[in-house]
């Protein structure tokens, strides 16, 4: 077969019969020069009826048919582009599955690199972050002796020490009507009025409270922090451009093997402390079903958490009949923990009355 060689050296054009054997393409000139090219770096370098070929790995190189070449030869050149040229060379399917498997192990290193990653973060890069979401909540805090007091002694009872020493967890109850607990960066757990509301008793919160403590241990909320902005994003964060990032930092999601740790911690923590289980249980149950809008309270509890009906049966399956158990407060510690921020409320009432009567 006849065609036309540029051979990329010089501006003449050649005159090839051009053969295919052993992988390669044979082009012999009149004056019986030739040479061998593989077939390998050949592209095709036209569409349609335009039978011209490149060489990658020699710029300047052309190889043209002035007529279309037989089928045997054929069937030994590429192909036209269809989706680019390594797809073009391994197939549709197989390029399909190619990018399926990277695909899959993107995805995979994605889940993954949070995990491996957090424990090397270090914890003063998250102290800033921390502290300018809860003093974001400064004026709602509620502030009371007796019941700040109430709520450390849970915290120690469900892990003793987690309130003292250099990695102290810092605890504050907000008087937000949400039904909600939260881990946040910097070793913060808060607690909202509605879940006290909720709980009734030390006992009920007790779970809840070794979740989140939890959380701050095996650096969940560090891994959150990663997998939800990335670590560019991040170092934004830590270094104090928390903005309107505050809204999307306190909706943290967990993954289901995070939330599964916490809950066998907690579970744990409770059988440690020689604290009922079934109180927590109840409170879940009490809590129903979980909502479907995240815009209702788009930082409650129920949100970020699974269902509840199989959190029950885990802490319910732990009771044992046989233990004396021990409440995790006094009632003196109880009834405080419940008026942390009744009391609140009651001065700022008594302030505007106050005002008023000025």
């Amino acid at each position: 077969m006849k065609a036309t060689l540029y051979d990329g050296a010089t501006a003449f054009a050649h005159l090839v019969t051009v053969t295919a054997q052993d992988g390669q393409l044979h082009l012999a000139t009149e004056d019986g020069h030739g040479q061998a090219v593989p077939l390998s770096v050949l592209t095709r370098d036209g569409e349609g009826s335009d039978w011209r070929y490149a060489r990658s790995d020699q710029p300047g190189w052309r190889l043209r048919f002035s007529e279309p070449p037989p089928e045997a030869l054929v069937r030994d050149l590429p192909g036209p582009a269809r989706y680019g040229r390594w797809v073009d060379r391994l197939g549709l399917g197989k390029a399909a599955i190619a990018f399926g498997v990277v695909a899959a192990a993107v995805v995979a290193v994605g889940y993954a690199a949070p995990h491996a990653l957090a424990p090397h973060v270090p914890q003063r890069w998250e102290a800033n972050l921390g502290n300018v979401l809860v003093g974001d909540f400064g004026e709602r805090r509620c502030r009371q002796r007796g019941g700040d007091a109430a709520l450390a002694s849970l915290a120690e009872r469900v892990q003793p020490g987690s309130t003292n020493g250099p990695e102290a967890i810092s605890l504050a109850a907000l008087d937000i009507d949400m039904v909600n607990a939260a881990a946040l960066p910097g070793r913060h757990v808060i607690v909202f009025e509605g879940i006290v509301d909720k709980a009734g008793s030390g006992d009920a919160l007790a779970g809840v409270m070794a979740h989140e403590i939890a959380h701050v241990r095996r650096r969940h909320v560090t891994e959150a922090l990663l997998r939800e902005f990335g670590v560019g994003a991040l170092v934004r964060l830590f270094s104090g451009s928390v903005g309107a990032n505050a809204e999307q930092l306190m909706s943290l999601s967990y993954t289901r093997g995070n939330e599964m740790e916490a809950d066998a911690d907690a579970v744990a923590a409770l059988r440690r402390a020689n604290i009922d289980p079934r109180p927590t249980a109840a409170l879940f149950r009490q809590l129903g079903p979980r909502k479907t809008s995240r815009f209702d309270a788009n930082v409650e509890w129920l949100e970020s958490h699974p269902g509840t009906e199989g959190r029950a049966k885990t802490f319910e399956a732990s009771y044992d009949p046989r233990r004396r158990y021990r409440s995790s407060l006094s009632p003196a510690q109880d009834e405080a923990l419940r008026g942390l921020c009744k009391s609140r409320r009651l001065t700022e009432r008594q302030a505007a009355s106050a005002k008023e009567e000025r």
